[in-house]
């Protein structure tokens, strides 16, 4: 009974901690936004960044996605825009080789 209870007890703990994280596919104008940093080669070593975006500080209406389904490049770039810096950043996952990079900040 005693271990029942504590297994009931660390999955509650754990079901409060999780929460899901909601991506929605950018409308045009955001995707248009990174096709168009993507064709002026914004996406260089000189734009890359060391930041973390910690879990749940910013709202889903502040996070899109563009993955191309059709053309499987591996790439999906993730548009991040706080509203409370006004600024955006772009990040890069290559899924053939699962690495991610972010670039920033624009305007």
């Amino acid at each position: 009974m005693k271990t029942q209870a504590f297994v009931i007890s660390i999955s509650l703990f754990f079901c409060a901690e999780a929460s899901a994280v909601r991506v929605v596919t950018c409308d045009k104008p955001d995707s248009d936004y990174i096709a168009a940093k993507f064709s002026s080669g914004a996406f260089v070593q000189a734009n890359e960044i060391e930041k973390a975006f910690p879990r749940g500080s910013l709202k889903h209406s502040e996070i899109c996605e563009v993955r191309n389904e059709l053309i499987m490049d591996g790439l999906a770039f993730t548009l991040y825009k706080p509203e409370s810096d006004k600024k955006k950043y772009i990040s890069v996952y290559n899924g053939l080789d699962g690495s991610s990079q972010l670039y920033g900040p624009f305007k």
